[in-house]
């Protein structure tokens, strides 16, 4: 437990370090103390700090650097739940409010909007269930024999897939078929329509079984629709100006490698969740600061907002943005779902 002096000085460091991205000595520390407070007396402080592993010096003489428990008690002693300042959220609020009524739409605007205000890399992606329910269930006419099937699920996906028929159809066939079973099968899950005991005619019968195929992939396949902004913003932060850890961030992001390893750490929570350095799950993000916040329904129709900068980054801004965004996008979902969230 710090004493209020070493407390007082390490959140000045930090929040000096987070401007300068150099560092911080202690007559600077001094200055900016509100209580009166000598730099021979704040160079002790800075010496029990660095002896504690909150703070690193090259050597004795020279300023402070935040380690990553340094940053963990600067981040424990922001204000419970860091909000954007009221002008910034109406400001995000009316960029919103322009964006077209898209699932995708809103999920990039949100990666835009939040690059810009952590100067960092967003990632948002795109509301997806477990386990899919169905919507609703369109076939359009290609050819004699030929449609396309259309299956609408409630997370606000498509899925699409040619089914090719042993006989002539046309488009009054297909769209009472699509009416009998949209009838029997919306809102259930691909299991629940295989066990659906229906009476069907052949062309219905085929349609389900191409449905069922179809949601099946859906679940098996690990790729997630997702946006990203800010990579250039990331990239010109002095730590990765440059050098072999920019172009392995680079690779990742293109081969989703990032995504992947970002991910597995979403908690199921309302609340941001911030992970520093070595804190990360993978050795790889040990450099950065990763910000996740879960939006949707718990297991159920979900996605995640999410910020990737420096240790070195305005958790203030970037807590805030996470929060404010997701939130945004757990209204669209519950909207999307018949049921707008309180």
């Amino acid at each position: 437990m710090l004493s209020g002096r070493a407390a007082a000085v390490l959140n000045v460091l930090v929040g000096e370090y987070l401007q300068s991205a150099t560092p911080v000595a202690s007559d600077e520390i001094a200055r900016s103390l509100d209580q009166k407070i000598s730099s021979a007396t704040v160079r002790n402080t800075m010496a029990q700090l660095t002896e504690d592993g909150y703070i690193s010096r090259p050597h004795v003489s020279s300023g402070g650097v935040p380690s990553d428990l340094g940053y963990r008690f600067y981040v424990e002693s922001l204000p419970e739940a860091p909000q954007l300042p009221p002008e910034l959220r109406e400001s995000v609020d009316r960029d919103l409010a322009q964006t077209e009524s898209d699932i995708g739409a809103w999920s990039k605007r949100c990666a835009a909007i939040l690059s810009r205000l952590t100067e960092n890399l967003a990632i948002v992606t795109a509301p997806r269930a477990q386990f899919p329910r169905l919507k609703r269930i369109q076939l359009v006419f290609l050819q004699e024999s030929t449609a396309l099937l259309v299956l609408v699920l409630e997370e606000a996906r498509l899925l699409r897939k040619i089914l090719p028929f042993g006989k002539k159809v046309d488009q009054v066939q297909l769209d009472l078929a699509a009416s009998r079973l949209n009838d029997s099968l919306g809102g259930l899950n691909s299991s629940q329509m295989q066990s659906n005991r229906l009476e069907l005619n052949p062309l219905e019968e085929q349609v389900k079984e191409g449905s069922v195929s179809l949601m099946r992939e859906a679940e098996s396949t690990n790729d997630q629709e997702h946006y990203t902004d800010g990579l250039r913003l990331l990239l010109s932060q002095p730590e990765f100006s440059g050098g072999e850890l920019a172009r392995q961030l680079v690779q990742m992001v293109e081969d989703r490698a990032l995504l992947e390893r970002v991910l597995s750490a979403t908690q199921e929570t309302a609340n941001p969740v911030v992970f520093i350095g070595e804190e990360n799950r993978e050795e790889f993000l040990y450099p950065f600061g990763v910000i996740l916040c879960q939006y949707g329904v718990p297991q159920g129709v979900s996605g995640t907002v999410c910020v990737i900068g420096p240790k070195r980054m305005e958790y203030v801004a970037a807590i805030g943005g996470v929060r404010h965004l997701s939130a945004f996008m757990s209204q669209m979902v519950h909207g999307i779902q018949g049921n707008p969230a309180e």
